[in-house]
């Protein structure tokens, strides 16, 4: 039965790696008490990939890395991101039931399985040894990404979706797996894991995806063909769909992940069950009516700078559209539709003070800074002239002013915060609006080639 386990690393990286990658380490010790010796990332990665456990580094993978260099690695992106202190790697193992398993077959669940857990953001070297009875894999995680420099963090969710992850490609490979149970301390991992998935955007989009198809689907062929119009890539095993979109490198198992309802037999019964909608594209709230403006459309002024960049961004969205656009938006821009109510609020914000770039911003920035503070003064003004204050109407007239203050700050401290937000957005809009159109032009490129060469073939 496949066992998983997880523990940190936080001395010397070096250290781990040296005591990895001796060939004259051999012990033959049983993988859980080895599991906490490791006190450093040079050591465990010497072990982890010794040649008298792994067959002369036959059963070694790195992920993100080269195998010989992942110190190097794995150090340059602790420094490149600054955070070469505090827990420096993780050393994790996956364990079968004795007879059961090929050391390639163990080694490519290995792969798969740090691959869905780790492999989108951190380096990571996957081991198999065969030193013992049962053969196991062993993990060494960097802790730092090389995505973003935010550290992995080993806490209970993210065991319970390790836990599971590892059963459900065990079960793929017709393996047994350990029955989840509560353990001794009362924690039960399966709800943490589905506590995860929830939490998930990766997986919170993939559900609407695949609603969205199952919806616009007249046949479950097409149904397959949308998922990969919209990016997924489809896989099937032990009959069962998995699906997974770029950049992440972890597969969902969609009828495990949202329930048996998701299985190939009720979704193909779905589809045929009700006539789906052919609406492609989800239509924006539009108003039914004319609207007319007075006065001349020549002295309208023209947006520029920051607003200019809101109101594309917000055309993109689908909010002010002339025509319904024939794409679909990414998942980054998708979740952005979900804040519409805040953008607005950051439209109204930015007309009102007329600002146009992140300078106009800053200065407003500094003088709601400089209004806040003197109205604080003043509202602590008032608390001192309460307490002096004998006569209780005397109190409750300084008492309203102090209300009335306190509004006024909270207003000053509600626009400071604006400031930062309309700032921040502005950068991600830039930032998103130029990959969707790298996309487009991408696909526009794409179209043109493909044209030239079947006017080639025809002219041959």
């Amino acid at each position: 039965m496949a066992t998983t386990s997880l523990w940190k690393v936080d001395k010397r990286l070096d250290h781990v790696i040296d005591y990895a990658t001796d060939e004259e380490k051999t012990k033959n010790d049983n993988v859980e008490n080895e599991g906490g010796n490791f006190d450093s990332i040079e050591k465990l990665l010497t072990y982890a990939t010794n040649p008298d456990k792994t067959e002369k580094l036959f059963y070694t993978t790195g992920i993100n890395c080269k195998v010989d260099n992942a110190v190097k690695e794995m150090q340059f992106i602790k420094k490149l991101y600054g955070k070469e202190k505090g827990i420096l790697a993780f050393h994790g193992y996956q364990s079968f039931k004795e007879g059961e398993v090929t050391p390639e077959i163990a080694h490519e669940i290995g792969v798969k399985l740090a691959e869905e857990m780790w492999g989108d953001r951190f380096q990571v070297v996957v081991s198999t040894h065969l030193n013992t009875d049962n053969i196991h894999n062993h993990f060494v995680i960097n802790s730092v990404s090389f995505k973003d420099g935010y550290k992995y963090y080993s806490n209970i969710s993210n065991t319970g979706l390790l836990r599971k992850t590892s059963d459900e490609i065990c079960e793929e490979y017709g393996l047994s797996v350990l029955e989840e149970k509560t353990c001794k301390s009362g924690i039960n991992f399966v709800n943490f894991y589905k506590k995860s998935m929830k939490e998930s955007e990766y997986y919170k989009f993939a559900k609407e995806d695949i609603d969205y198809a199952i919806e616009h689907s007249w046949t479950y062929q097409e149904f397959i063909k949308k998922l990969k119009d919209m990016g997924y890539e489809v896989y099937f095993r032990a009959n069962k769909i998995s699906i997974r979109r770029y950049p992440y490198k972890r597969n969902i198992r969609i009828e495990r992940a949202f329930g048996e309802e998701y299985s190939i037999e009720n979704i193909k019964n779905k589809i045929f069950s009700r006539y789906p909608s052919r609406e492609e594209v989800i239509k924006p709230k539009t108003y039914d009516k004319r609207l007319f403006y007075k006065g001349t459309v020549k002295k309208l002024r023209k947006p520029k700078g920051i607003i200019a960049l809101y109101y594309y961004y917000c055309y993109l969205l689908k909010v002010y559209p002339k025509k319904n656009l024939n794409y679909k938006l990414s998942p980054e821009m998708r979740a952005e539709v979900k804040k519409m109510d805040k953008y607005s609020e950051q439209i109204r914000f930015i007309c009102k003070y007329k600002l146009e770039t992140i300078k106009d911003i800053d200065n407003l920035k500094e003088q709601k800074k400089e209004e806040l503070q003197k109205t604080l003064n003043i509202r602590n003004r008032l608390y001192y002239k309460r307490q002096k204050l004998n006569n209780e109407s005397e109190k409750d007239v300084v008492t309203k002013e102090i209300i009335s203050v306190t509004f006024v700050i909270e207003k000053v401290r509600k626009e400071i915060r604006l400031c930062d937000e309309v700032g921040d957005n502005a950068r991600k809009m830039k930032e998103q609006i130029k990959e969707m159109e790298e996309r487009e032009q991408e696909k526009v490129k794409a179209k043109e080639k493909k044209k030239n060469m079947d006017k080639k073939k025809e002219e041959n």
